[in-house]
């Protein structure tokens, strides 16, 4: 295995570790993790803000000072009528929580509810922490609102690892990683059928230039060495765009 390979998979082997503990790293996590590798200290700094925009801390680590984006105006519309509302919900009184808590595990669904509204204002703080990325601050708001209530749903399976606030915390964030990396999925794949359909139009093209007529469906899964389905999938993709002789036919 070279260098670089060995240095994607011990990026991937801190993401998932950050997985497990609810979106944070320790420094000794990371040099650990790194331990085989000779990083210098602007090396290790380059992983930690890497780390970071993929909403992972490293806690203790000094990132590279970055210029903040503003918001949208669809972003600061949304804050603002937001945090109007956050005012209009319920906050407990600290000492009402530990029995919200207990009863929120036993599955009493008005103390889940109280709990969800105490702790909504926590999702906004953590969601702008993943803001200005692929996602609205909006939509990071409404996925970390579900990773709230599934951990307020979960207080049961608490098993003392963890603080209440600190379990809700990590679940909030779980949400957010998961639906930025859905994101980022979704975005790769669109890449991916776009190279696709540049491909295919070029070998319509070349195909129809060298045989002096258009081309079938088969020819092009022969050509380019794809199979038939995904061919006519692409061409169902690419509409009239792109012409083939069954196309005429039909």
């Amino acid at each position: 295995m070279d260098e670089q390979t060995r240095f994607r998979a011990a990026l991937a082997g801190l993401q998932a570790l950050a997985e497990k503990q609810g979106g944070s790293l320790s420094l000794e996590d990371v040099q650990d993790c790194l331990s085989d590798m000779e990083l210098d200290g602007e090396q290790l700094q380059m992983v930690h803000a890497y780390l970071a925009g993929k909403g992972i801390r490293v806690e203790g680590a000094v990132l590279p000072e970055r210029e903040i984006p503003p918001y949208t105006e669809e972003e600061q519309e949304f804050l603002k009528q937001y945090q109007k509302e956050l005012k209009y919900l319920r906050k407990q009184p600290e000492d009402l929580l530990p029995d919200l808590y207990e009863r929120a595990a036993d599955g009493d669904a008005e103390a889940k509810k109280l709990l969800t509204e105490h702790y909504m204002e926590n999702v906004l703080r953590l969601a702008e922490e993943y803001a200005h990325g692929s996602l609205l601050l909006q939509d990071l708001v409404q996925e970390g609102s579900l990773g709230l209530m599934t951990g307020v749903d979960t207080l049961g399976l608490l098993d003392g690892t963890l603080s209440v606030e600190e379990y809700l915390e990590a679940e909030i964030r779980r949400a957010l990683q998961e639906a930025l990396r859905n994101q980022e999925e979704a975005r790769d794949t669109g890449a991916q059928i776009t190279e696709k359909l540049n491909r295919l139009a070029d070998s319509v093209t070349e195909l129809t230039e060298d045989l002096g007529r258009e081309v079938t469906p088969d020819e092009l899964s022969l050509y380019l060495d794809m199979p038939l389905e995904e061919i006519e999938d692409l061409l169902r993709i690419a509409g009239e765009t792109i012409e083939t002789a069954e196309q005429k036919e039909n």
